[in-house]
């Protein structure tokens, strides 16, 4: 699996979203002082409505925006379990330590990967719709193909499709089963990773649709950059109007 040739278009259409939505920041908080007299003699009622539609705006994005970086991050954790997979060694002191090492490094992976397969697993399900159901599907369906040899190696999936590790299980596994799984190409991880690939750009997708509709500017940007809602100065309560509990972007 290789994540690069996708890393650069992402990051394209992650800064060109976010220069949107700084822009649409400005306008926001120009319409907020503009109105800011006029807005003091709302309802309370009218004012707790905006707050709601904000904070169902605001709770989108979030969820969104986690989901993208764990699904990025397991690709990333993947890739790192696979160059260990690819590695050998010598039988000397320097190969046996730096087997102990690279196995010490693969069950941290692993842990790490099922804690990124969760949280990508469960905002699917929250989030709903109909893409996001359905790639929850197709990770359940990895999952299921390969339930019985990850039960082995003390991995198992409980009824709500999360998977749960056995860590003391894990440890006194067969190395050579815990690697086809984790550490080899075309593998369980290998394949829940390039179904995260599309994960991810399903929900970078999402992101760039709600930023037209809400005008906001990201959380998180993968890459290293930090942002914040709106123009940082707090979130403002505008409604951009009905977007339609039935579609499969971000719903």
């Amino acid at each position: 699996m290789n994540i690069n040739s996708s890393k650069n278009s992402l990051l394209r259409a992650r800064n060109l979203r976010s220069a949107k939505r700084a822009r649409a920041g400005k306008v926001i908080s120009s319409r907020t002082s503009r109105s800011s007299s006029s807005s003091r003699t709302q309802s309370s009622s009218s004012r707790k409505t905006n707050s709601t539609t904000t904070m169902t705006q605001t709770k989108q994005l979030a969820m969104y925006e986690k989901m993208e970086k764990s699904a990025y991050n397991l690709q990333v954790n993947v890739e790192k379990m696979l160059k260990i997979g690819k590695m050998s060694y010598t039988d000397d002191e320097a190969g046996k330590a730096a087997q102990e090492n690279d196995t010490k490094n693969l069950l941290k992976g692993i842990q790490d990967f099922v804690a990124d397969f969760n949280e990508v697993y469960n905002d699917l399900y929250d989030i709903g719709g109909v893409s996001n159901l359905a790639y929850k599907k197709t990770l359940d369906s990895v999952v299921s193909a390969n339930e019985d040899a990850l039960k082995e190696i003390g991995i198992t999936v409980s009824k709500s499709g999360e998977l749960c590790i056995d860590e003391k299980v894990l440890e006194k596994a067969d190395l050579e089963k815990v690697k086809d799984l984790f550490a080899k190409e075309g593998g369980f991880a290998d394949k829940i990773g390039d179904k995260m690939k599309i994960v991810e750009q399903g929900a970078s997708n999402s992101l760039t649709t709600l930023s037209k509709l809400y005008g906001a500017t990201s959380t998180y940007n993968k890459y290293g950059a930090s942002n914040s809602y709106f123009n940082g100065n707090g979130y403002y309560n505008f409604n951009y109007g009905n977007y339609g509990s039935n579609s499969g972007w971000y719903f």
